[in-house]
């Protein structure tokens, strides 16, 4: 079983509500005080805040940044960000790329550009690490969020006063299930929207898993029509006999030559998908297509949607995680007149299932002559006689 840590965002997502549940859950403030040390931030304090909403205890991470007035691009965060250890400095580096990307697209810039004012302050960049940081020292656990509430109104901020949700936000959230949640104000910051968005594996219901501990996370605000609050459950992944989770990684495709197809899937294949397929496809404006689908461990998904990208014209990929049903199986080898070859074995409620391997089968074919379907009737008599 692997640990999962779901992000129940009941009340909003801020970075320093993110950073308090995983206080909550044990972290040690210290940790994130020897990193603003070694990120050259010495000036920047922090402390534990405790937050009550409506009669429930909070924790939120405070940062005192002293005479703190610098606005920061991209490249001066992540410069900072690689005085740290990898399994801190990786993840942080996505959020504030995502932030960037986000940034650059409200303001018609470049990533490289933008001018990061509050969330290029020493407190966003202490929430960022501060969560990084917090989630290494679980284990990397995987990550799922709930949907997130949105508030309404404006706020104000360097630009001037801005509808809510921010600009940024609406950008970094697009794709993620959101809902209008009747509170006055801003309830999913840019800061928090770039930590959930780069960092968890998807958004929905809480995950099967055998619980172990949990976090609350508390804001500033005051609470109104729910509490300003978020929840850390911690746990163990469980999964059901006969299941596993897996990412399907999907693209459609109206600009590649068919006769591409079969190599770009064994490139898959070997990269170590679980599985490729393609289907025909009739796409918008009634063209022609192909939708390419691939199956990964969770694990190397990441790497195989880089992989589609790279090989086929596509722009964009879809990942989702999802869960299979498994037989119970495995490989028997048999004694046949043309030497060892490989039978699958499947068991369900009625028996055995038995499907000769199409290697196997095609290297009899061509050694022997037979047709297919009688090499393949005499190997699976022959593993019926073991099972």
């Amino acid at each position: 079983m692997s640990k999962i840590l779901y992000v129940e965002a009941c009340g909003g997502a801020s970075g320093d509500m993110l950073a308090g549940g995983l206080l909550d859950l044990g972290w040690p403030l210290e940790e994130l005080q020897g990193y603003l040390q070694a990120m050259g931030l010495e000036h920047v304090g922090v402390s534990v805040a405790a937050q009550e909403h409506q009669g429930i205890l909070t924790r939120r991470l405070e940062v005192h940044a002293h005479h703190e007035h610098v606005h920061r691009h991209l490249s001066h965060i992540l410069e900072l960000l690689d005085r740290l250890p990898t399994q801190v400095a990786e993840p942080a580096s996505r959020v504030f790329k995502r932030l960037a990307q986000a940034e650059a697209k409200v303001h018609g810039s470049t990533p490289e550009e933008v001018h990061f004012h509050e969330v290029g302050a020493a407190d966003a960049i202490a929430d960022v690490v501060a969560f990084c940081a917090g989630l290494a020292w679980l284990g990397s656990p995987r990550l799922v969020a709930s949907p997130l509430p949105m508030g309404e109104g404006f706020v104000n901020c360097a630009h001037g006063k801005l509808p809510l949700p921010a600009p940024a936000v609406l950008n970094l959230l697009e794709g993620v299930p959101v809902y209008a949640c009747g509170v006055k104000g801003e309830t999913v910051t840019p800061t928090g929207a770039a930590i959930l968005t780069a960092l968890a594996e998807s958004f929905g219901p809480p995950p099967a898993m055998r619980l172990e501990k949990s976090g609350l996370g508390g804001g500033s605000r005051a609470s109104q029509a729910i509490p300003n609050l978020l929840r850390l459950w911690l746990g163990q992944e469980e999964t059901r006999p006969g299941t596993d989770q897996v990412v399907e990684i999907v693209c459609h495709l109206d600009d590649l030559n068919p006769e591409e197809m079969p190599l770009i899937i064994e490139r898959l294949m070997a990269a170590g998908a679980l599985d490729a397929a393609a289907a025909p496809l009739v796409m918008k404006k009634g063209r022609l297509g192909q939708s390419l689908t691939v199956l990964s461990a969770p694990e190397n998904s990441e790497a195989l949607a880089a992989l589609v990208l790279e090989q086929t014209p596509s722009l964009g990929v879809r990942l989702r995680p999802v869960q299979r049903r498994l037989l119970e199986r495995e490989v028997i080898t048999v004694q046949s007149p043309w030497g060892e070859a490989k039978v699958k074995l499947a068991r369900t409620a009625q028996g055995a299932r038995l499907h000769a391997e199409a290697e196997e089968v095609a290297r009899i074919c061509r050694q022997s002559g037979l047709p297919p379907w009688w090499v393949r009737r005499e190997l699976e008599d022959l593993a019926g006689q073991k099972v």
